[in-house]
């Protein structure tokens, strides 16, 4: 067998590894819509529950992974949108109409508010300025006695009757996870998404390339607040309550931890990481008193073994996979070089 047909065979069997991502997404769809006829109520909520942080977490990485700017006060925008609806919900006559409209007015007007505050910073200048975006947020929520609770909270919010039952609104907040996800996913895609990945590598050659860097991070700002919007959405009718730690610093910290832990970067990390950690919080915690370091553990492992995240790690062995096979990354390009060029005529 000649070097050209070797590396027409390799490169025939690289798109294995596309077929495969395919073949688990398909997988995990299938599990997702069979999963509540056989899971528990309490299964059910947590489940719900880490779908709707990893939408979260996957708005929150849109700026982390892909834009390289980390924002420790995105539950700021998190909390409005919780709060918009909460209010109408627990304080006025609102139906379920007008609780979406505040509370997505709310989640939005916080992160024109909030983009417009930090568009013109980096680095820690931006980190720094989205902890106290944050701070300022909850401090209203605490100090806004007649419009927030305090402390209290806003009880009494109920989700449509339709859907009042844990699973109706699974699939409720699957299909929106779902719909969000496709949506991120065209976003990383598009133009923009390529730009917001070269304002991750250098701001500088972005501005020398006609880039207006200002209004690129006010554009993420906003991609990203639109989903932690829905986020929020999906959370407070989730609890059916609402209060200042939603929007404590922590709350902010967590969705970056857990793009950190699946894989900083990419979709699939954030959504990964959301479900180890939910479960970790809510499920592990009942069985282990010392379930933090438990967690703690898990990130030192990360960090140390997979840098890359755990989507990382188990890409790094489907590739080392492939090598062993011939038809991986590594032996392709080794191929491609040791075979000679074609001769045209």
């Amino acid at each position: 067998m000649s070097m050209i047909e070797s590396a027409g065979q390799a490169r025939k069997a690289l798109p294995i590894t596309a077929r495969v991502q395919l073949a688990m997404l398909a997988i995990a769809l299938v599990v997702a819509f069979i999963f509540p006829f056989l899971a528990s109520t309490f299964i059910l909520r947590l489940v719900t529950l880490a779908l709707v942080s990893a939408l979260f977490a996957m708005s929150v990485d849109l700026m982390a992974g892909y834009a390289g700017l980390v924002s420790l006060g995105h539950a700021g925008v998190l909390g409005s949108a919780m709060y918009g609806v909460g209010y109408v919900a627990s304080k006025t006559d609102g139906g379920f109409a007008l609780q979406l409209l505040v509370g997505f007015a709310a989640g939005i007007a916080a992160s024109v508010i909030f983009g417009l505050m930090a568009m013109r910073s980096s680095g820690v200048y931006f980190i720094l300025i989205t902890i106290a975006q944050g701070m300022i947020v909850w401090g209203l929520a605490t100090l806004l006695v007649k419009i927030t609770g305090a402390e209290n909270g806003l009880p009494g919010i109920r989700r449509p009757v339709v859907v009042e039952t844990e699973f109706r609104y699974y699939f409720v907040a699957l299909i929106v996870v779902l719909v969000s996800s496709v949506g991120l996913f065209i976003v990383v895609r598009s133009p923009v998404g390529f730009a917001l990945k070269g304002l991750r590598e250098s701001e500088t050659r972005m501005r020398m390339l006609g880039h207006n860097t200002t209004w690129l991070k006010f554009q993420m700002f906003m991609l990203s607040g639109f989903f932690a919007t829905i986020a929020g959405i999906l959370l407070v009718y989730l609890n059916e309550f609402v209060n200042p730690t939603d929007v404590i610093i922590a709350s902010s910290a967590l969705p970056v931890l857990m793009s950190i832990l699946g894989g900083i970067g990419t979709l699939i990390g954030p959504f990964i990481g959301a479900f180890v950690v939910v479960f970790l919080r809510n499920y592990v915690s009942l069985e282990i008193d010392r379930w933090q370091s438990i967690m703690g553990l898990t990130f030192i492992f990360v960090v140390l073994f997979a840098r890359d995240g755990l989507i990382g790690a188990v890409k790094k062995h489907w590739y080392k996979y492939l090598d062993s096979k011939g038809s991986g990354p590594a032996a392709l390009a080794a191929t491609e070089m040791a075979a000679p060029p074609l001769q045209s005529g």
